[in-house]
C-alpha cells in the first residue's frame, strides 16, 4: 500500500477513540474518496481489505454509482485474492455485519469462498482458507444471504482425506451447521474425521465434542423419558472420554458433570436405595462449578470465533443450571423424572446460549439490525415437563397460590396427572381449557376436569405463572442484551465476595431482573393487561382525578416474574426484621444467602446522581449481614413526553463502602419509565437539540 494511505491509515489510529477503532476508518480517515479509489486495489490486495471494507460502508450512501463501483470492484478483487486467512476471516467480520456491504457483495462472496474453500479441500488452493470461508459460507446462509444447501454439499463431500491443514478448524464448523440445519449427513462426516489418524488429536476430539453435543441434542428433542436417557448416556460416555483423554476439554468436563447430575434422578429412580442421589447431585455440582469457573476465565480473553458466540447468555445459563441443582440436592424427597426435566431443561438453556450465532436481521421490522440467532430445538416434550415441574412446586410453596382454597386440590391434580399414564400420541387440546393455551398444552387429555373442577381465577393464575415461566428462560435473540450482562457481570467480578455460590446466585437473579427491565423498557402498557397497566399515563379514579401510579404497581410486577422462573419459594415480598427494616423483594436460594431487591418510584427526574443520593443508603444497607451485591429497581415517574435515555444508560453498578476497611457493596440499579405518554404524544425536548 502507497506510504501515504498507510501513513494515514497509523495517524487515524493512533487519534481515533474505542468507539472508532470499533467502527472502523472513514474514507476521509485515509486521505479522502480520491486517494481511496486510486490505491483501492493495492489496499484490498494486502492486509488492509477490512478497513477498505468498513470506510465503503461507511460512505456508501453518500457517494456516486461510478465512485462506488470503483470501490466495490477493489473490494472483490481483495475477496477473491485475500493476502492471508486472517485477513480474509477479518473481512467476512466486516461484510456480515453491514447490509449495506451485503447488498452489494454477498452474491458475489458466496461464489467466491465456495471456490476458496472446494480449492481448499482439493488442495488446489491454500488449504487454510478452508476455514474463513466456510465459516463465511455459513454466516451468509444463516443470514439468508447465501444458498445453505450448497454449503452443506460441500460440508457432506469431505472424505477425510483432504490436506490437514484445511480440515483442522472444521468440526465445529460442521456441528454448528447441524445445529442449525440438522443435516445427519454432516455427523457422518464428523465420525469420518473423529476417526481419521493423520488429523492432529485436537482436530479429533473437536469432532468427538461436536458428536457428543449431537447427541445431547437427540435427548433434549426426545419425546418420552426412555430415549431421553438414552441419548444422555450417549452423551456422557462421548464427554467422560474425551475428557479423560484431553484435560484442557473444560467445555466436555461441564456438560459431563450437567449429564451426571441429570441422570442421578433417574439412575436413584430406577434402583431405589441403592444411590445416594443427593450425594451424586452435589458432587456434580461440585464439579460443575468448578469446571464454569474454570471456563470461563479461560475463555475470557479468546475471541477466535466472535460472531459464535453469546457469552453473556452462556455465563447466566451456567449459573442458573448450578443454581438448580444446588435447590433439587437440598429440596429433594425422593427420585423424581420431573426434577430431572427440570434440570434438563437447565441444560437446554446452556446448549441453545452456547451454540448461538450472531447475524443480520432479515425481517421487514427489523433488516439491518445485529441480532442471535438460536438453533430451533424442538424440545416441547421436555419444556412441557418441565413447567409441569415448576408447577407442581409453586403450587404448594408460592403464596400467590397457596391462599386460594382450590390450591391444594390443583396441586393433587397436577400430581395425579405426573403420575398417571402419558397422553395419546396426537391428543391435541380442544375448548376445554380455550383461552389457556399453557395449560392446554400441559393437560391436552384432561383439560375438561380440570376446568370444570376449578375456579377459573385460579386456573388463570396459573395460566400466568406459566407464561411467565415460559418467556423466563425463552432466547432473547437480542445482541444487546447479551453485551449488557456480560458488561455488568465483567463488572461484578471485580468484588472479591465474586465466587462460589454467590457469583452463580447472583447471576441468575441479575439474569432475571435484566430480561425484566429489557420486556418492560419499550412494551406498550398492555403488554400483560392491568399487570403492566403502570407503563402507561395513570388512569383517572371515579372521581376524575389523577393520581401517580404507586409504588407497588412495580413491585408487583418483578415479584411476578421473578416467582415464576425462580427456584420456587425462594422469592418473597417485604420480608421484616432485615438490618431493622422492611425489604420489598428478597431471593433467599440458600440460608445466609439472601439478596434484596429495593423497589422505589420517583415521581422526579430519575438521574444517576438523584438515584444514588436518594436511594443507595438504604439499598446498601440490607447487605450488611449477607453477601455485598444488592439490586435497586427504580420506577421513574417524571415527565417523559420528550422520551427517555436508552437502556444502557438507565441501567448500571454503584459501588458503595461505608467504611475504609468494608468490602465495597456493589449495587445494580435499574431505572424503568413508568407512566410514560403514548408515543404519538412524544415531543422533541429542544434543549437535547444540537445543531
Amino acid at each position: 500500500m502507497p506510504q501515504d494511505l498507510d501513513q494515514a491509515l497509523q495517524d487515524w489510529a493512533t487519534r481515533a477513540t474505542a468507539e472508532q477503532l470499533e467502527a472502523g476508518p472513514t474514507l476521509d480517515d485515509l486521505g479522502g474518496l480520491e486517494a481511496v479509489i486510486t490505491e483501492a486495489t493495492a489496499m484490498a490486495s494486502g492486509p488492509n481489505l477490512p478497513y477498505l471494507l468498513q470506510a465503503i460502508a461507511h460512505a456508501a450512501d453518500t457517494i456516486d454509482d461510478a465512485q462506488a463501483d470503483a470501490l466495490y470492484a477493489a473490494a472483490r478483487h481483495g475477496l477473491e485474492h485475500p493476502h492471508a486467512a486472517w485477513v480474509l476471516a477479518d473481512a467476512l467480520d466486516v461484510l456480515s455485519t453491514s447490509p449495506r456491504l451485503l447488498g452489494q457483495l454477498a452474491q458475489h462472496a458466496a461464489r467466491t469462498l465456495t471456490q476458496h474453500a472446494e480449492a481448499a479441500l482439493a488442495g488446489t488452493g491454500p488449504p487454510e482458507l478452508a476455514q474463513p470461508a466456510i465459516a463465511g459460507l455459513l454466516r451468509l446462509g444463516l443470514a439468508g444471504h447465501g444458498n445453505h444447501r450448497r454449503l452443506l454439499l460441500l460440508l457432506t463431500d469431505i472424505s477425510g482425506t483432504e490436506p490437514v491443514e484445511a480440515l483442522e478448524r472444521l468440526p465445529i464448523l460442521i456441528g454448528v451447521a447441524h445445529d442449525h440445519y440438522q443435516d445427519d449427513g454432516l455427523l457422518d462426516i464428523l465420525t469420518v474425521l473423529e476417526n481419521q489418524p493423520d488429523l492432529p488429536s485436537a482436530t479429533r476430539a473437536d469432532a468427538s465434542f461436536e458428536l457428543a453435543l449431537a447427541a445431547l441434542h437427540q435427548a433434549l428433542t426426545a419425546a418420552d423419558p426412555a430415549t431421553i436417557e438414552q441419548h444422555l448416556h450417549t452423551a456422557l460416555m462421548r464427554l467422560t472420554t474425551l475428557d479423560r483423554g484431553h484435560e484442557n476439554r473444560l467445555d466436555a468436563r461441564a456438560y459431563a458433570a450437567a449429564i451426571d447430575a441429570v441422570l442421578a434422578f433417574t439412575d436413584s429412580s430406577q434402583h431405589p436405595g441403592s444411590i445416594d442421589v443427593q450425594g451424586r447431585l452435589n458432587a456434580a455440582a461440585d464439579r460443575l462449578e468448578a469446571t464454569v469457573t474454570q471456563l470461563t476465565a479461560w475463555t475470557a480473553g479468546l475471541h477466535s470465533l466472535d460472531w459464535l458466540s453469546a457469552r453473556g447468555s452462556t455465563r447466566a445459563a451456567w449459573s442458573r443450571l448450578i443454581v438448580t441443582l444446588r435447590g433439587a440436592a437440598k429440596d429433594l424427597a425422593e427420585p423424581s423424572w420431573y426434577a430431572a426435566a427440570d434440570a434438563l431443561n437447565r441444560v437446554l438453556d446452556v446448549y441453545q446460549a452456547s451454540r448461538t450465532v450472531h447475524s443480520l436481521a432479515t425481517t421487514r421490522d427489523a433488516v439491518g439490525l445485529e441480532v442471535l440467532l438460536t438453533p430451533a430445538i424442538g424440545a416441547s416434550f421436555l419444556r412441557n415437563e418441565g413447567l409441569l415441574h415448576q408447577l407442581e412446586r409453586a403450587l404448594a410453596t408460592d403464596p400467590q397460590f397457596t391462599d386460594h382454597p382450590d390450591a391444594h386440590a390443583l396441586h393433587e391434580a397436577v400430581q395425579a396427572h405426573q403420575n398417571g399414564p402419558a397422553p395419546a400420541e396426537g391428543v391435541m387440546p380442544g375448548k376445554a381449557l380455550a383461552g389457556r393455551p399453557e395449560l392446554a398444552a400441559l393437560f391436552s387429555d384432561d383439560g375438561t376436569t380440570l376446568r370444570d373442577k376449578f375456579d377459573p381465577q385460579l386456573l388463570d393464575r396459573a395460566e400466568r405463572y406459566l407464561h411467565q415461566a415460559r418467556r423466563g428462560y425463552a432466547p432473547t435473540g437480542n445482541l444487546q442484551f447479551d453485551t449488557h450482562m456480560d458488561e455488568l457481570l465483567e463488572r461484578l467480578e471485580d468484588s472479591p465476595s465474586w465466587m462460589p455460590p454467590v457469583l452463580h446466585q447472583f447471576t441468575a437473579l441479575l439474569d432475571q431482573f435484566l430480561r425484566f427491565l429489557y420486556d418492560r423498557f419499550d412494551a406498550q402498557a398492555d403488554r400483560y393487561g392491568d399487570r403492566t397497566a403502570y407503563l402507561g399515563p395513570p388512569k383517572p379514579d371515579a372521581k376524575g382525578k389523577i393520581h401517580p401510579w404507586p409504588e407497588k404497581a412495580l413491585q408487583d410486577d418483578l415479584l411476578q416474574q421473578l416467582s415464576a422462573v425462580m427456584t420456587p419459594d425462594t422469592v418473597r415480598r417485604e420480608l421484616i426484621d432485615v438490618a431493622s427494616g422492611r425489604t420489598d423483594i428478597t431471593y433467599m436460594p440458600q440460608p445466609g444467602n439472601r439478596y434484596v431487591i429495593e423497589v422505589k418510584r420517583r415521581l422526579t427526574a430519575a438521574t444517576r446522581e438523584a438515584v444514588e443520593r436518594a436511594y443507595l443508603a438504604q439499598a446498601a444497607v440490607y447487605t450488611a449481614t449477607g453477601p455485598p451485591f444488592g439490586i435497586l429497581a427504580v420506577g421513574d415517574h417524571s415527565d417523559h413526553r420528550s422520551g427517555s435515555s436508552d437502556i444502557e444508560d438507565r441501567v448500571w453498578i454503584i459501588q458503595h463502602a461505608r467504611s475504609p476497611t468494608e468490602v465495597p457493596r456493589l449495587i445494580v440499579a435499574g431505572v424503568l419509565p413508568i407512566g410514560r405518554a403514548t408515543p404519538s404524544a412524544l415531543r422533541v425536548d429542544r434543549s437535547t437539540v444540537h445543531p
